[in-house]
């Protein structure tokens, strides 16, 4: 038998690890879209029917930075003109200041991305932010995943929740939705504790 004959059985049997490297990112992906649904799930039900609503939605904001791999996350309302985002809760990774938030950040940077979302049925946004921004004052990131609450925008402006990203997350219509139904119940014990 030729030497050359053994090594061919041999080279078939060998795996092809080129599709090893995109099953592994796509497990990674469904795992992080699980995490995502399970957190704003979850944090729905406990602000819902936990007494501290305030507690709740710091603990599913926790669980949604986690899940999303966030630098920093905000529950507030996009103006109506679509200028400013007013931060009501926040939750940050890291010794940052987390809880309540009065900070009003500035969407001028970003605006026509912005516009183009808020014109459109979308639930969520992944919006890229340039380098050289001025916005990265207010948000030192890459990308800010932007999620609407379901409903019209009322006079605070749209319910949203804000995450500052390294990387940039497309979330699947599920997920948005999954997350939108936390901000719906955020906004439904805020207005009930604010009477």
């Amino acid at each position: 038998m030729n030497v050359m004959n053994m090594m061919v059985p041999h080279e078939e049997q060998l795996l092809d690890f080129a599709g090893v490297g995109r099953w592994v990112n796509q497990c990674a992906e469904a795992h992080m879209r699980d995490l995502v649904s399970d957190a704003a799930i979850t944090g729905a039900a406990l602000v819902r029917h936990l007494d501290d609503a305030r507690f709740a939605c710091l603990r599913a904001l926790r669980q949604l930075l986690r899940a999303l791999d966030a630098e920093r996350i905000v529950i507030g309302f996009i103006s109506p003109d679509g200028a400013f985002l007013h931060e009501e809760l926040a939750w940050a990774q890291g010794l940052a200041p987390c809880g309540e938030s009065e900070r009003v950040m500035s969407c001028a940077p970003f605006q026509d991305a912005l516009q183009g979302w808020l014109d459109s049925n979308r639930p969520a946004a992944c919006i890229g932010i340039d380098p050289g921004s001025v916005a990265r004052h207010d948000t030192p990131c890459d990308y800010l995943l932007m999620v609407r609450g379901e409903g019209e925008a009322g006079a605070r402006g749209l319910a949203v929740i804000a995450a500052q990203l390294r990387n940039p997350v497309d979330l699947e219509f599920a997920e948005a939705q999954a997350v939108s139904l936390l901000i719906a119940e955020y906004c439904r014990r805020r207005d009930q504790l604010k009477c």
